[in-house]
């Protein structure tokens, strides 16, 4: 069955590291907490905002459509293989003092886009935003439930995973709307000040929270694998994630294309998508489906709604109304994914996390290659034939394999300890 994510967590918080000293903790520091979620909004938004002003990326540094979309690809890709390595090396360090690296590297990263000279700076502005990604994922959604009382905590780490959904389906309207009224790199200067002030709240008001006892090795993360399902969740979210970015970072070219699109349309739209992307994440935790019913119900219609776009392109309406649908489809993704990989691995959340966090931006990165592999030898029709295709072949993995028994506990989790070697 789905439920909200609170539900899905045992009364202790399943995702904690290691809960250092329960009985210190009388009462929750929801502002604490609060600014973790601030946190998780500007660095995923950060990520994503590029995806609404790609056209005029590509124009200011002289490089095609398909060039630019590595501002998309590179902080998947750096994220991607950074979480897992900052999840098993960290270990003592003082988790307050990794949060705060990772929201000065996002603010470092948006002033470094907004002075760029050329695209290769920019790339290495975005190299920045894929560390701060890494770092914030690896240990960011659990740290809420240390700052929780027991019975709060579900709720504590639904509060940082609001965050990472409303930057998702927000961070390219917002982006789209700022350049539109001021310019690109207005829009980047404005996540500069957002990610400083998230900064200073985060200083203010998180405590200093020490490293687990025991890291999470590798070979635990590497222990997900084992499990069937876990495999089957890995498997759906590359096809899912890379269809959906294959067409995504388009969306604004396409809306472009479309006869009587003005940039005040274009905008407004873009924000609806958002918006109705939050809305998406609260209906789908509300939905008593399992999550392979759920998820493939969800990517069958965005495949059908992808698969419609190209047929829309004469009439603005229709494409208003398809993309507010795939804005709503695409809102719930977040939600679906987290939520089915945690009630898979409910003896190793973290390991369990690191691993889908891997897989998810790497799947970004790679959607956002194809795309622009896909734009560059085609057009924008065969970029949403082709995510169409991914979206269906991700539902039918997920209705097909997506019930079968899970395997044993994972060793080498705080709950399992390995056993030293004799």
């Amino acid at each position: 069955m789905s439920f909200p994510l609170h539900e899905l967590l045992p009364p202790g918080g399943a995702m904690s590291e290691v809960d250092d000293q329960p009985a210190t903790r009388p009462r929750t520091r929801w502002a604490a907490i609060a600014s973790l979620g601030a946190g998780a909004f500007v660095i995923v938004a950060a990520e994503f905002l590029p995806v609404g002003i790609l056209p005029e990326l590509a124009k200011h540094f002289g490089v095609s459509l398909g060039a630019a979309s590595a501002v998309v690809l590179v902080p998947g890709l750096v994220a991607g293989v950074s979480a897992p390595l900052i999840v098993a090396l960290v270990r003592n360090l003082d988790r307050r003092l990794l949060v705060l690296a990772t929201t000065a590297l996002l603010v470092a990263s948006n002033l470094l886009t907004t002075v760029a000279p050329d695209f290769g700076v920019l790339l290495v502005a975005r190299v920045l935003v894929g560390l701060s990604l890494g770092g914030f994922w690896a240990v960011g959604p659990s740290l809420g439930v240390r700052l929780a009382a027991p019975e709060k905590s579900g709720v504590a780490t639904s509060v940082v995973l609001a965050g990472i959904s409303a930057g998702t389906v927000l961070g390219l309207p917002l982006g789209q709307l700022v350049s539109a009224s001021s310019g690109w790199q207005s829009a980047f200067l404005g996540a500069a000040v957002a990610a400083a002030a998230v900064l200073i709240l985060q200083a203010i008001t998180l405590p200093s929270l020490r490293g687990a006892s025991t890291a999470v090795p590798l070979r635990a993360i590497a222990a997900v694998f084992a499990r069937p399902r876990s495999r089957v969740v890995l498997i759906v979210t590359v096809l899912a994630i890379t269809g959906q970015l294959m067409a995504s970072t388009y969306v604004s070219a396409y809306l472009d294309a479309i006869h009587g699109s003005s940039t005040s349309l274009l905008s407004a739209l873009l924000l609806t998508y958002g918006i109705v992307g939050l809305a998406g994440n609260l209906i789908a935790g509300r939905i008593r489906l399992s999550f392979p019913v759920l998820f493939g119900s969800a990517a069958v219609a965005l495949s059908v709604v992808l698969a419609l776009l190209p047929f829309a392109e004469s009439s603005p309406v229709a494409a208003i109304v398809l993309v507010i649908a795939w804005g709503l489809l695409w809102g719930a993704y977040p939600f679906m994914l987290q939520s089915w990989t945690i009630s898979l691995v409910p003896d190793a959340p973290e390991a369990g996390s690191a691993v889908l966090v891997t897989f998810l931006q790497l799947s970004i990165a790679l959607g956002s290659a194809v795309g622009g592999l896909v734009i560059s030898f085609g057009d924008l029709n065969a970029v949403f034939f082709g995510a169409a295709v991914l979206q269906l072949a991700a539902a039918t993995t997920a209705l097909t394999l997506g019930r079968r028994k899970n395997a044993s506990p994972i060793r080498g989790t705080l709950e399992e300890p390995v056993a030293p070697p004799a």
